[in-house]
C-alpha cells in the first residue's frame, strides 16, 4: 500500500508538471508498480523503481524505460527529486511521440544543461557515439562481471563523458583541481591510459594532466575527440615516453629501490606527468617542472612539514610532489591543495603512488573494469 501510495503522488505531480500527456498516464501494477504513459500501439514509457539481478540486487535505483526493452538501461539514482523523475518520463515520452531523438540535457539521464551536456550534444552531432555523461546523476548502469549493475561515481572523479572510438572507449572529464583531461581504454581492457589533451588541443606536448578550464574551447575539444574516436589506436601519454632514449645507464643500485623508483616512474608517466624519470642510476626521480621529495619517515606528514617542502620548491621555481612511505594529516593535505601540490602515498607491496591529497586523487586513473551497459534490464 506505501509503494501504491508513492507511485500515486508521482503521478499527480506528473500530471501537475505535464497536463499536455495527463490524459496518457497511469499507474499500473503489472508485473510491478510503475508509472506509465501510453504511446500507439499499445507501446509505453514507464517510470519505476527497480534493483538489477543478484548479485547487484542490492541498490534501488530508479529506471525510465520504454518503448524499447532491449535499450540501454536508464536509470536514476534512488535519491533524485520527483520532479526531475517525472520531467525525465515526460521528456522520453514527448521523444517517442513526436518521433524525435531526445533532446539533452534528458537523454543523458540529468537534470540540467552545463558545460558537460553540451559536450555530450554537441559530440553527438558530430556523429559521436556517445555512451555515458555524468555530472549531478552520478549512478550510471554499467556492465560487470556477472551482468548490469548500478554504478556510483565519485565526485573525485569529475564530470566526464564517455564515447566509443574503434574498439576503445575515450573517457573526457572536467575537475575542480585539475581542469580538463582525457583517458583511454580498450573495450576488453581493464587500465586506464591518459592522453595529452594539452598536447592535442594545442599542439605543445604537456608534462603535467589536467588543461585549466579557461584554456578550454569546447568546439575545439569537440572536434579533438571526435577525430580520436575514428582512430585505428589512439596514442597515449606512456606511448611517447617510451618512445624517448633511454635516461638511465646500467649503473647499479640497491635493486628494491630501484624497483621502488622505476615502479613509479611508470605509474606516474601513465597519469601524465611526462618529464618525471628516473635518474642514471635510477636511486630517485627527476623533473624539470617539479621538486620531488621522497618522504621516507615512519611519522606521518604535518602541516608544517608539507609548507617546509613547499618553499623549498618555491626557491627552485618549481611545483611539489611529494612520495611518501606513510601518510599525510588532514590539514597537509588541504595546504597541498591549495598550492597545487601533488601527494602520493606509495605502496610497499605494489611500488605503486596512491593519492593522498585531493589534487592528487584527481589525477589517478581509473582501475575499475566498467563499461556502460547496452544490454536489457534484469527485471
Amino acid at each position: 500500500m506505501g509503494d501504491l501510495l508513492m507511485y500515486e503522488a508521482f503521478g499527480e505531480r506528473f500530471r501537475t508538471r505535464h497536463p499536455d500527456l495527463a490524459r496518457r498516464l497511469e499507474v499500473r501494477q503489472s508485473p510491478t508498480l510503475h508509472l506509465s504513459v501510453s504511446l500507439a500501439g499499445e507501446r509505453s514509457v514507464a517510470l519505476a523503481q527497480m534493483r538489477f539481478a543478484k548479485p547487484y540486487d542490492h541498490t534501488p535505483v530508479w529506471a525510465v524505460v520504454g518503448p524499447k526493452i532491449s535499450e540501454p538501461p536508464r536509470i536514476w539514482s534512488g535519491t533524485t527529486d520527483m520532479d526531475v523523475l517525472v520531467d525525465a518520463l515526460h521528456a522520453r515520452a514527448v521523444a517517442e511521440l513526436e518521433r524525435e531523438e531526445e533532446q539533452g540535457p534528458w537523454r543523458w539521464d540529468e537534470p540540467a544543461a552545463g558545460e558537460m551536456v553540451a559536450l555530450a550534444d554537441d559530440l553527438s552531432a558530430h556523429g559521436v557515439d556517445v555512451l555515458m555523461a555524468v555530472v549531478q546523476n552520478r549512478c550510471c548502469a554499467v556492465e560487470a562481471e556477472r551482468g548490469t549493475k548500478a554504478e556510483y561515481f565519485g565526485r573525485d572523479q569529475g564530470d566526464f563523458v564517455v564515447v566509443q572510438g574503434l574498439g576503445c572507449l575515450i573517457r573526457v572529464s572536467s575537475k575542480p583541481l585539475s581542469g580538463w583531461s582525457a583517458s583511454v581504454r580498450a573495450d576488453e581492457g581493464e587500465v586506464w591510459q591518459r592522453l595529452d589533451l594539452g598536447g592535442l588541443l594545442f599542439g605543445e606536448p604537456s608534462v603535467v594532466p589536467g588543461v585549466k578550464p579557461d584554456r578550454v574551447d569546447r568546439a575545439k575539444l569537440v572536434g579533438v575527440v571526435a577525430d580520436l574516436a575514428h582512430l585505428p589506436r589512439v596514442a597515449t601519454v606512456e606511448d611517447r615516453i617510451q618512445g624517448l632514449p633511454a635516461q638511465r645507464s646500467q649503473a647499479a643500485d640497491p635493486p628494491a629501490r630501484s624497483v621502488v623508483v622505476e615502479s613509479a616512474a611508470r605509474e606516474l608517466a601513465r597519469m601524465g606527468f611526462a618529464d618525471v624519470v628516473p635518474d642514471d642510476t635510477c636511486s630517485r626521480l627527476e623533473s624539470e617542472t617539479f621538486h620531488i621529495e621522497w618522504w621516507n619517515r615512519s611519522k606521518s606528514m604535518g602541516l608544517g612539514d608539507v609548507q617546509r617542502l613547499y618553499g623549498t620548491a618555491a626557491v627552485a621555481g618549481r611545483r611539489l610532489m611529494v612520495l611518501s612511505e606513510s601518510t599525510a594529516t588532514k590539514p597537509a593535505c588541504a595546504f597541498a591543495d591549495q598550492a597545487k601540490a601533488f601527494v602520493f602515498t606509495v605502496d610497499p607491496g605494489s611500488h605503486r603512488p596512491h593519492a593522498c591529497n585531493d589534487l592528487a586523487r584527481e589525477v589517478v586513473l581509473d582501475k575499475s573494469s566498467w563499461a556502460p551497459a547496452r544490454g536489457l534490464l534484469d527485471r
